[in-house]
């Protein structure tokens, strides 16, 4: 493997890797970076139907010794729309390798919760309404089970902003919990000036199918 580049913000370390899935920053192969405590993967949006990072699932579960991996589900309005996804996720997930594939539920207890997070060591954060994961989880003090999670959390799109310190997108603001210590810009094109046009900095800029991984 050809090591790349190193580059410390606030909140972390990103490293650059150049391996065949082209120049991007994600994981190494050998997974030991990813899997220590507080590893945080921010993917800047997958399609799921497509399993467009389904590579990043294979190795988060070859390198998981519990063979679990935890979804948080609520980033939509409509119940027809989670149960979708949960379906989707569920296949997807099983099929990159995962023994068991759980959901966190909205009418789950306290102890509930502390009881799935500590039987998995990898938590997912999914795609969708930013606004919505954001507060059904602050409703809950989700982020408070999560700061102390010795696992790696995984952010698609939504997940990815609420795992950081926000993002800025068609003229509002969703914020995020700052488990990470930079705003992020999901579905990043290049050209696009997130950082001086909307005064978040440190920004990372996400584009789609590509992720990053943060150790702190």
């Amino acid at each position: 493997m050809h090591h790349g580049h190193e580059l410390r913000v606030p909140g972390g370390i990103l490293r650059e890797s150049k391996t065949v899935f082209e120049r991007r920053f994600l994981i190494p192969r050998t997974l030991s970076f990813v899997m220590s405590p507080s590893a945080i993967v921010i993917q800047g949006g997958e399609e799921v139907r497509i399993r467009t990072n389904k590579t990043l699932f294979e190795k988060l579960a070859a390198a998981s010794r519990k063979g679990k991996i935890m979804v948080v589900p609520w980033t939509s309005d409509t119940k027809k729309k989670e149960l979708e996804y949960r379906t989707l996720l569920q296949q997807y997930f099983t099929d990159s390798g995962f023994r068991e594939v759980l959901f966190l539920e909205e009418d789950d207890t306290s102890a509930d919760t502390r009881k799935k997070i500590s039987s998995v060591d990898v938590v997912y954060l999914p795609g969708g309404d930013p606004e919505i994961l954001y507060e059904k989880m602050k409703a809950r003090s989700l982020e408070n089970e999560l700061i102390n999670f010795e696992g790696t959390l995984v952010g698609n799109s939504a997940g990815a902003i609420v795992l950081s310190r926000g993002s800025y997108h068609d003229g509002k603001f969703y914020p995020g919990f700052g488990l990470i210590g930079f705003y992020v810009s999901v579905h990043y094109e290049l050209g696009e000036n997130v950082p001086s046009s909307t005064g978040l900095t440190p920004c990372i800029n996400l584009p789609e199918n590509m992720w990053v991984t943060v150790t702190t």
